[in-house]
């Protein structure tokens, strides 16, 4: 039972089209000189190290290998003590800010290093690291400090950061990596109800795992095979996974992410020669309570302005079913990570049962590339929510 969501989830697209109109609708990308599924694999998930290391006296350092200038750590009883503006300098982190009315420091760190906490904040004067505002957890830490106009926090809370430190003879060493999903063929085409498609991914990653959208809803995953082990390039060992995913007609949003590890987004655009011949799609529950008699279609190809009519009835009479909800969500991608939005809800209409039958339309406004879906009555119980609706069936549009 998949029951109907009002956001995408947060816990899994470069586009391509088949002409210029579409091509405007999803995202200008130009076509594959072919179809069918990739014959190379379509991304290449690997780790980038980095190394930072200075000394306690402020006299030396290097990043990667190379000399850099950084700012002087501080030993205090007993404890290193670095400075913040350190870390904004390694290129571990997207931000480093300073709030002077409520003396703290801000850190977000790049999505890439995938940390433990993707930002934190210390106080001055506080024992606590806070994260949205709260502390974070139980932990308590040395007390930062300010000196000569930088803050310095202890060392060994930049572990909750994604960067692991050691000292030893006044050396002290900073280690994180960053994770990159590298898409090789980030968009194809296919006129298959499934595409086939690999990854490569450094062996001492976690194999990666992909989604497909399922609309505004959110996202559904997908598990592969392993093909090959211990593949050597670009200097890293690599294994490759095989995935198999199935496909509505049209336009296809997929994204591929692993544990810590980044997400990269994909398209893939199922070519169908008979719109007429793709039956309407329907869920468990729809099949179960539901005849749809227009559209005769599950892939519409309409003109903006054109109204999509939606007719059913009921397979047993239920007098706690008083109306179904239409719901035109339109291919509008936000911005990236894990399991973001790639569908906003545009309409709903609301038609009503009668006589164990309804009818009614709802208006494609706009070209694009959309998800019409028919949900039902809300008759199924939620404790804390109460009654939800889910999803009956649902028809792929195209409007160009």
């Amino acid at each position: 039972m998949k029951r109907i969501l009002s956001a995408t989830i947060a816990a899994v697209l470069a586009a391509f089209s088949l002409g210029a109109s579409a091509s405007a609708m999803t995202g200008g990308h130009e076509p594959p000189g072919t179809f069918g599924d990739p014959k190379t694999d379509i991304a290449k998930m690997y780790r980038v190290k980095h190394e930072l290391k200075f000394d306690l006296a402020g006299t030396k350092a290097t990043l990667d290998g190379q000399p850099v200038q950084a700012a002087k750590a501080i030993a205090k009883d007993g404890r290193v003590f670095v400075p913040l503006r350190l870390l904004r300098d390694s290129g571990a982190a997207a931000s480093v800010t300073w709030d002077g009315k409520k003396r703290e420091v801000r850190v977000v760190m790049k999505p890439e290093v995938s940390p433990p906490v993707q930002e934190l904040t210390f106080r001055l004067g506080s024992d606590r690291v806070y994260a949205a505002g709260q502390p974070f957890g139980d932990v308590k830490i040395p007390v930062p400090f300010a000196e000569n106009g930088l803050t310095y926090i202890p060392v060994q809370t930049l572990s909750y950061l994604g960067v692991f430190a050691s000292a030893s003879q006044g050396t002290v060493t900073w280690s994180w990596s960053e994770k990159r999903i590298d898409a090789l063929v980030p968009s194809w085409g296919t006129d298959g109800e499934t595409t086939t498609f690999t990854v490569l991914y450094q062996q001492d990653m976690y194999p990666p795992q992909f989604l497909s959208s399922y609309g505004a809803g959110g996202w559904g995953g997908g598990t592969g095979k392993l093909k090959d082990r211990g593949l050597s390039l670009d200097g890293r060992s690599y294994n490759r996974m095989e995935f198999t995913a199935s496909l509505r007609p049209g336009l296809n949003p997929l994204q591929l992410y692993a544990v810590s590890g980044g997400t990269a987004d994909f398209n893939v655009l199922r070519q169908v020669a008979d719109p007429q011949a793709v039956p309407v799609s329907l869920t468990e529950e729809g099949k179960t309570h539901l005849s749809l008699t227009a559209p005769k279609s599950g892939y519409v190809k309409a003109k903006p302005g054109d109204k999509i009519e939606v007719a059913g009835a009921l397979l047993e009479d239920n007098p706690n079913f008083d109306t179904v909800t239409l719901v035109l969500q339109k291919y509008a991608p936000a911005s990236g990570g894990l399991g973001h939005r790639v569908y906003e809800v545009v309409a709903t209409t609301e038609l009503a049962i009668q006589d164990g039958k309804f009818a009614g339309s709802i208006e494609v406004k706009e070209p694009g590339h959309y998800l019409l879906s028919v949900d039902s009555p809300k008759y199924i119980p939620y404790p804390e929510n109460g009654p939800a609706s889910t999803q009956w069936a649902e028809i792929t549009v195209e409007a160009e």
